[in-house]
């Protein structure tokens, strides 16, 4: 988990923030973790995530551009890297919420909800991916969604109202949501959204794999989005501003489409 990924690696966010910077398509990160013998897996693939990311197999080359013309800016879908759901109703997640209230779909039908997943102590892409969620609001104002965070940190699942994850990014007010439970009742929702949660040793923080889900105000699966970062050795999550605002630009003009 604490090595950097090298320049080469299409899920490095340095390499994918390059190739969007100089117009092409890069490849969408898939982080989905293998579920190895020497580790303790939490989760389930799911069918969601297997329709929101696709094949977890080698990603297709990229090819350099050898035209000498000024280049296309990369689409909103190529920086979220973002897929088109099916609209099937989106899995119940019955988690309490920091006010120690049981969160459900029902009360909260009629707006756009986006749903995210992070580690409670918010020592994963948490400072990154809040930042931007952030930065979406401020652009959407009044239309921005509901905000939905899912713990993922299997050893801190206690409610408490001023978690790290809402603390840190600075999402303590408004319409945003922190949602954590019994180890059985998060395994159940990390499973239905395809999120894989591995644990390592001790004193090291749970990894994960990255994923944004977009529900309509019917509550109904519209998009999936991949969230990425850069990963220091003492394992800090970041990414540069110009980068950081353009995803959260993106992530809001693609919430705005499911509002509409």
């Amino acid at each position: 988990m604490s090595t950097p990924p090298t320049p080469s690696d299409p899920d490095h966010a340095e390499f994918r923030a390059a190739a969007l910077r100089a117009g092409r398509t890069p490849v969408p990160r898939r982080f989905i973790l293998l579920v190895a013998a020497a580790f303790v897996v939490l989760g389930g693939g799911g069918v969601l995530l297997e329709r929101a990311l696709g094949s977890t197999g080698s990603p297709a080359p990229v090819t350099t551009a050898t035209t000498t013309h000024e280049l296309t800016p990369p689409s909103s879908a190529a920086i979220l890297g973002a897929r088109a759901l099916s609209g099937a109703p989106a899995p119940a997640i019955p988690l309490l919420d920091q006010s120690g209230h049981r969160w459900s779909w029902r009360e909260h039908r009629g707006r756009t909800t986006l749903v995210s997943f992070v580690n409670a102590s918010c020592d994963d892409i948490c400072p990154v991916l809040g930042a931007e969620l952030r930065q979406l609001r401020a652009d959407m104002g009044s239309r921005a969604p509901n905000i939905v965070i899912v713990n993922t940190d299997p050893r801190a699942t206690a409610v408490a109202p001023r978690p790290a994850a809402l603390v840190v990014p600075h999402l303590t007010t408004g319409r945003v949501w922190f949602l954590t439970g019994s180890l059985r009742a998060l395994t159940t929702v990390w499973t239905d959204y395809g999120v894989q949660v591995r644990t390592t040793g001790a004193g090291e923080a749970p990894v994960h794999n990255d994923v944004v889900y977009l529900i309509d105000a019917r509550g109904r699966l519209r998009e999936a989005v991949t969230p990425f970062a850069n990963e220091t050795r003492a394992g800090h999550f970041w990414l540069d501003a110009a980068t950081e605002r353009s995803f959260a630009t993106a992530l809001a003009a693609l919430a705005g489409r499911v509002n509409a």
